[in-house]
């Protein structure tokens, strides 16, 4: 690539290796991550403005409880093909690309939806913006480019406070914008602020990766090549590593069960939490939102305040295992015990477990990978929980049908304490297992 082919933002990239060289992060490496950061803030300040009212939105397209819970199976099947394709390509051209391909296209799925005249057009929607938001994946390999192993756990959880803080502000926007006379309002303002993303990564966000450290060959599996740009393959390859074959024992196998067990029992909760409470307590939008706000908060202080003292003192692998259990105890409690006062101690546990467990899955998935595949491996445990979130809703919708609107979080609860019981049988601290080597 010649300087006049250099995209913006790499042109001194290869004169500045990642912070995580010397040990520490430099102030230009914590900009960059600062940039990173209010990307993903608005990112998911847009996503989660249509939490609480996309639910209600699909019902005035005559969306039975099936197909409400469907739109998150259709959002998480195409995240599950993407996240891996979108984090190899990332490894091979650079992060910063990937991001500004990814906002851009979540930017669009938004005006779609608000535009939607039929419930196929909702459907097809939310695929497109499964395949965008894959590159959440590509967002934690630019932390890990930046960052000392020993700092990623605290720069993860400062990401995933972005993630708290915009389900923090977005539900409640969503709820105050859910306007009867026009329910496309809190899309349109998605969008909106999409494409403001869009401008403030593309002349922020440097890039991370220098191309003397991008993968130039394809990777292989089984001695089969696997061209980073094949879909179908890289999807084989995240099948391959989360079922067995020749990775079954590794550290990132490990780590990409417990994250598909974990988040078929969250999503199993999610995309029939809206249907439940408008069941058992009459809500609609505008308390689902406030409630999804007081989620974000208790994420938000877990994530940006308290988790790296806790990993600090406990060690990633044992927090892991206490976000596990305080989730499990929430979505039981809210399942079972039908009051105002269940449903926020429940909510603030499953806040709290959330909080907890992200940062610190994510730092053990870094401390598992080379240099060379964090993008890959990334992709491959997000895509274990993208394939989690497509069996969850298929779950939730007959449990809620057939048997009772608080059955999907018992079940999920139920679910989360056999995944801890699988984590601490499987998962090693990094001390063990060591910081790289193990990937897939």
């Amino acid at each position: 690539m010649t300087d006049a082919e250099t995209p913006q933002g790499e042109q001194d990239v290869e004169a500045k290796p990642p912070g995580k060289v010397g040990g520490g992060t430099s102030a230009s490496d914590k900009r960059a991550l600062l940039t990173v950061w209010v990307t993903l803030f608005l990112d998911l300040v847009s996503f989660g403005i249509i939490i609480p009212v996309l639910p209600f939105y699909a019902e005035n397209f005559g969306a039975a409880v099936w197909q409400v819970t469907l739109l998150s199976t259709v959002f998480s099947l195409s995240q599950f093909v993407m996240a891996p394709v979108l984090g190899r390509l990332s490894d091979r051209y650079g992060r910063r690309r990937i991001m500004l391909l990814s906002i851009a296209g979540a930017m669009l799925s938004m005006l779609v939806l608000g535009l939607a005249s039929a419930l196929w057009m909702v459907f097809a929607a939310r695929l497109f913006n499964g395949a965008c938001n894959a590159n959440i994946s590509t967002a934690h390999a630019y932390v890990a480019d930046k960052t000392a192993p020993s700092e990623r756990a605290k720069y993860m959880g400062m990401m995933g406070a972005a993630i708290g803080i915009g389900f923090v502000v977005g539900p409640i926007i969503g709820g105050l914008l859910a306007l009867p006379t026009m329910p496309e309002l809190p899309f349109l303002v998605a969008a909106g602020l999409g494409s403001l993303n869009l401008l403030m990564a593309f002349f922020w966000l440097p890039e991370s990766l220098p191309r003397s450290r991008r993968s130039v060959s394809s990777a292989t599996v089984a001695g089969e090549e696997l061209a980073p740009a094949s879909a179908v393959n890289q999807r084989k390859r995240s099948l391959m590593v989360l079922f067995g074959g020749e990775h079954r024992g590794t550290q990132i196998a490990a780590l990409s069960l417990i994250a598909f067990g974990f988040y078929t029992a969250f999503a199993n909760m999610e995309s029939s939490f809206a249907l439940f409470t408008e069941a058992i307590y009459g809500w609609g939008a505008r308390e689902t939102g406030f409630f999804f706000t007081f989620i974000g908060v208790v994420i938000a202080v877990m994530q940006g305040a308290l988790v790296g003292p806790i990993v600090a003192r406990l060690g990633e692998r044992t927090t892991l295992f206490l976000g596990l259990a305080l989730m499990a105890v929430g979505l039981i409690a809210q399942g079972g015990l039908h009051s105002i006062a269940a449903l926020f101690f429940g909510g603030g546990l499953i806040a709290a477990g959330n909080g907890l467990l992200n940062p610190s899955l994510n730092a053990l998935v870094s401390r598992a990978s080379s240099e060379n595949d964090q993008g890959l491996n990334m992709g491959i445990v997000q895509s274990a929980s993208s394939l989690g979130r497509i069996t969850g809703p298929a779950i939730a919708g007959p449990l809620f049908e057939l048997i009772a609107p608080g059955a999907p979080l018992i079940f999920a609860g139920l679910l989360v304490f056999v995944v801890l019981g699988v984590a601490s049988r499987t998962i090693t601290a990094p001390d063990e297992a060591g910081e790289a080597g193990e990937g897939a």
